[in-house]
């Protein structure tokens, strides 16, 4: 065994920390991956909690939502500089399109900046909504949430229609009405529900899950400027409408 004064000399050399860098992009995805998808978990609109759809939220925000951030650099980018205009026809659970239920023509009639209308062209549910076998009803849930990126925050309003019952008796046309949620200029994110109950068993009170739940409309999808966007003060109203024809 060498001693110690004849051991060889070693370099000296500085540890330096290895910590990892956290990716600020990803972070941020993550948490607004979140709050679009607690915009679905807390009502009225019900979904079963998946976390597969966290993920291919994550995913689809970043490859299609974020590459839009032309003002800032690759690490820095922003959804609310990328615009959410992607998001426009978005299944939240892909496995469920909303198109898979319900084949029904409806527009989407955004008003003033006052409220939100979708009206539903007249149905009949038994050849134009395809149910699991064990329901007798379906009703049709619509939300409006105004969602802010930087707070990861969300301001909501919602309605519903009332329960139709799964028969060939024509429903006639109608409209879903919503309150615009404050505060202006933020995205608005609008999303159209599904969801299925057996009257029979069905308890009062108890929450009902969505069959399936799409993003129908972003109200300011485009990328915000570097200064907070202004409501516009000449507003019209404007129409989009969804084209889904039996």
């Amino acid at each position: 065994m060498l001693k110690n004064d004849q051991r060889p000399n070693r370099r000296k050399e500085k540890r330096v920390s290895k910590k990892r860098k956290m990716n600020r992009e990803l972070i941020h995805i993550a948490r607004a991956s979140k709050l679009i998808l607690t915009v679905c978990y807390c009502g009225p609109v019900y979904m079963q909690p998946d976390r597969s759809r966290f993920r291919l939220l994550q995913r689809f925000l970043y490859r299609e939502v974020l590459k839009n951030d032309s003002s800032n650099t690759s690490g820095k980018r922003h959804i609310s500089m990328s615009g959410l205009r992607p998001l426009i026809g978005y299944d939240l659970d892909p496995n469920q399109a909303l198109s898979d239920f319900f084949d029904v023509y409806y527009t989407i009639n955004v008003q003033d900046y006052t409220k939100i209308m979708i009206d539903i062209s007249s149905f009949i549910p038994a050849a134009q909504v395809i149910s699991p076998t064990n329901a007798t009803h379906c009703r049709i849930i619509a939300v409006a949430a105004a969602l802010d990126f930087y707070s990861y925050s969300a301001y909501m309003q919602s309605t519903q229609s009332s329960l139709i019952p799964l028969n060939r008796d024509p429903v006639n046309a109608f409209n879903l009405t919503i309150p615009m949620p404050q505060p202006l200029g933020e995205p608005i994110v609008i999303l159209l529900g599904l969801s299925f109950i057996n009257g029979e068993i069905a308890e009062p009170g108890i929450p009902v899950y969505c069959q399936s739940v799409k993003i129908i409309h972003v109200e300011n999808a485009t990328p915000k400027t570097q200064t907070q966007i202004q409501a516009p003060t000449n507003a019209q109203s404007q129409t989009y409408t969804q084209t889904q024809t039996p």
